[in-house]
């Protein structure tokens, strides 16, 4: 078998090489296009809900109740009784004033304990801007952050 000396193969393989390349004097770009121009279609428009938000605060409150007496007068009465059982002579009288008293005010409490109102009130950042508080009376079972939905005075996870 017969080599080539190097030279030859190297003017060999630029030939071939060349074939290859366009050629000096035609115009790659004045070639006729096949392919036809594509035009992006445009992106409908991005709609913002207007009843979504995300939890800014969650705040628990409880207003005191308010106070008809009715539960002083029951708690002294209910007091003086079991005052006036404890002792006897002064010391009885006493233990019933005591009582009197005592009774009067822990009735008062309870009373107003009573009539105390609880309730969450709830602060969402709208997507449409602008905030919200929602007072609702039950416990809420989602944290600040969570992405909601508001509809009047329901809250609902999106």
């Amino acid at each position: 078998m017969r080599s080539f000396p190097w030279y030859v193969t190297s003017l060999l393989a630029l030939s071939a090489l060349s074939a290859c390349s366009p050629q000096e004097g035609t115009n790659a770009a004045a070639a006729p296009a096949t392919a036809t121009a594509s035009v992006a279609a445009p992106m409908p428009p991005i709609e913002i809900c207007s009843t979504c938000g995300t939890i800014r605060s969650i705040t628990p409150v409880t207003e005191a109740g308010q106070s008809t007496g009715a539960g002083a007068v029951i708690g002294g009465i209910v007091g003086g009784v079991a005052g006036n059982q404890v002792g006897g002579g002064s010391g009885q009288q006493i233990a019933t004033a005591a009582g009197v008293i005592g009774g009067a005010v822990l009735g008062n409490n309870i009373e107003r304990n009573r009539n105390a109102v609880s309730y969450t009130d709830v602060t969402v950042d709208m997507d449409t801007g602008g905030q919200q508080t929602i007072r609702i009376d039950y416990p809420v079972a989602f944290g600040v952050g969570a992405d909601v939905d508001v509809r009047g005075t329901a809250i609902t996870l999106r």
